[in-house]
């Protein structure tokens, strides 16, 4: 099971994907299953992982995401 995040804001998804990588969560980047224009955002798997887990990644990708827009 997978969940598409789309992005507000001026944060390349590959640069978050990248970000949330080094923070060791993988997210594919959603620009890579686009064709069309889209907004930026982030394909995200879940099946696999434990409710722990999941929590740690969330607040490892919204981490990734702070620093990338400075705040």
């Amino acid at each position: 099971l997978h969940l598409m995040l789309t992005l507000d804001g001026p944060v390349a998804d590959t640069d978050l994907a990248a970000a949330a990588l080094d923070r060791g969560v993988k997210v594919h980047p959603l620009s890579w299953h686009c064709q069309r224009e889209h907004p930026p955002g982030l394909v995200i798997g879940y099946a696999a992982n434990s409710v722990t887990d999941i929590e740690e990644g969330v607040a490892a990708v919204a981490a990734a995401w702070r620093r990338l827009r400075g705040r």
